[in-house]
């Protein structure tokens, strides 16, 4: 076999050549080299596999499925005749049922051959369930999976691990592959690697291809990155250069300082001992909790969520399942909620408020109970988040961190707390009111409104309005002397 020289372009590409799990994904950039580092994997998962008993060479067949076979063709199939310029055998396709392929045969140093297979499959040519009835595979490869059904997968799934048969010993890995530039969180892989988390699957995030550390940039022409951000709108330049998951064109999310690799970097944070974990509370017949923590340095902390429909006695009977579940160690203590919650029918001055009824149910008194926020001004509950996004501490750290856990929060900062596009394709005045992600965004609120937060979001709104004022008297004078 010739292959040419490989280097990977980058610390994301090389740890996902080196991974072995049973379905791995590489997220990133266009132009960051996903299709290539897929190449090469699959090279090194051939030369590892475990010879065959009866032949003693390494066989390895790797199903390529695509949207179309003409975007294959004009990509992939590329990409794999550069990456192997001499030798091999293109075949199959046509006006056949069968796959088109790509068969390569190449010794390694311990003397034993290998048989490397690519079949490729277009959607538009081949109907993958029919396909996969009689697919016998060692992996697949989702090439540009985001554009694919996840039923594809599910099928695939049933297919790998069947070639070499169990009579050669049977393959020592097998499983699946999948690229893909940054999503909508709509995406079944958004769900898949974000919020399930299965067992076995895990994803490599490449950096965005403007950050100083993108990967290929040497391999690119100069100012590629910024050459192709020029004249294309927000959420095709998160999906497709800075490899932030995307948002529905029908509306646009209310915090444009959330960075999710940054804010939450798909980890599940564990609450720290010896700290409260204090729950912040939006009322209503949709009530939802936040669990929180503030770190020694200063640092907010989601951890958690429940929301649910029901009353103050429901949600906190949800709360309490939920922190003797994920938080047994912890003190547990009620912190700010929605101040609208803290009023008695007029007609019986004796009733419990909802945040009475929450408080009792909870078993919470003294210091430990749901109070109602000092404010329910929404331009300063907005402000508070704001000002936690931009916040840092120890040096770069974020000031606010979102657990992968908490996976409501998570989704509303990246999509689902959003202002509503009119028509026109003006946005709404206030946040759509999409429940549940609306619903825990006012929790998080009521929480960052807390420990200071209330008094630097009106410290903001003091400069603003000074401010304002400021450009009014300016105007004011232009127009006298006009």
């Amino acid at each position: 076999m010739s292959l040419i020289q490989f280097t990977p372009p980058g610390p994301v590409s090389a740890a996902f050549i080196a991974d072995r799990s049973s379905f791995s994904g590489i997220m990133g950039p266009m132009g960051s080299a996903k299709t290539s580092s897929i190449i090469m994997k699959s090279v090194a998962l051939a030369q590892e596999q475990r010879p065959s008993i009866i032949t003693g060479e390494r066989l390895f067949k790797f199903g390529i499925v695509r949207d179309t076979l003409s975007n294959m063709k004009r990509t992939t199939m590329k990409s794999i005749e550069q990456w192997f310029p001499a030798g091999g055998k293109w075949g199959g396709g046509g006006a056949s049922s069968e796959p088109a392929y790509f068969k390569i045969n190449f010794k390694l140093k311990d003397g034993t051959v290998v048989r490397l297979w690519y079949d490729f499959v277009g959607l538009d040519v081949h109907n993958i369930e029919q396909l996969a009835k009689g697919w016998e595979l060692t992996g697949y490869w989702l090439n540009e999976g985001d554009m694919l059904s996840p039923d594809v997968k599910t099928y695939l799934d049933a297919r790998i691990g069947r070639y070499p048969s169990r009579i050669h010993g049977e393959p020592s890995w097998y499983g699946g592959i999948v690229d893909y530039n940054a999503p909508d969180t709509d995406n079944y892989l958004y769900k898949l690697f974000e919020e399930d988390r299965p067992k076995g699957h895990k994803l490599f995030k490449q950096p965005s291809g403007l950050a100083h550390n993108a990967e290929n940039k040497q391999n690119l022409p100069a100012d590629y990155y910024e050459r192709m951000v020029v004249g294309k709108e927000k959420w095709w330049i998160n999906r497709n250069v800075k490899n932030i998951y995307g948002f529905s064109r029908e509306g646009e999310p209310v915090y444009e300082d959330y960075n999710d690799d940054f804010h939450c970097g798909s980890e599940i944070i564990q609450p720290i001992k010896g700290i409260t974990i204090k729950m912040y509370a939006d009322a209503a017949l949709h009530p939802a909790i936040v669990f929180t923590q503030v770190a020694a340095n200063g640092q907010r902390r989601i951890l958690g969520e429940v929301a649910i429909e029901g009353g103050a006695v429901q949600i906190g009977k949800a709360a309490m399942q939920y922190a003797a579940k994920h938080f047994p160690d912890n003190e547990i203590s009620g912190g700010y909620a929605d101040p609208s919650a803290d009023k008695r029918d007029e007609k019986d001055s004796d009733a419990d408020t909802w945040i009475d009824t929450l408080n009792r149910t909870m078993g919470l008194t003294g210091h430990n109970r749901f109070r109602p926020a000092p404010t329910n001004d929404l331009m300063k509950r907005l402000d508070s988040v704001r000002n936690a996004l931009r916040r840092v501490v120890d040096s770069g750290k974020p000031g606010l961190r979102v657990s992968a856990a908490a996976k409501i929060a998570r989704k509303g900062f990246n999509s689902d707390y959003r202002y509503k596009i009119r028509a026109n394709g003006a946005k709404e005045d206030k946040p759509e009111k999409n429940r549940p992600h609306s619903d825990v965004a006012d929790a998080i609120q009521y929480f960052c409104l807390d420990d200071g937060g209330y008094e630097e979001a009106m410290a903001l709104e003091t400069r603003l309005n000074r401010k304002k004022g400021w450009n009014n008297m300016r105007q004011a004078k232009l127009a006298v002397k006009v």
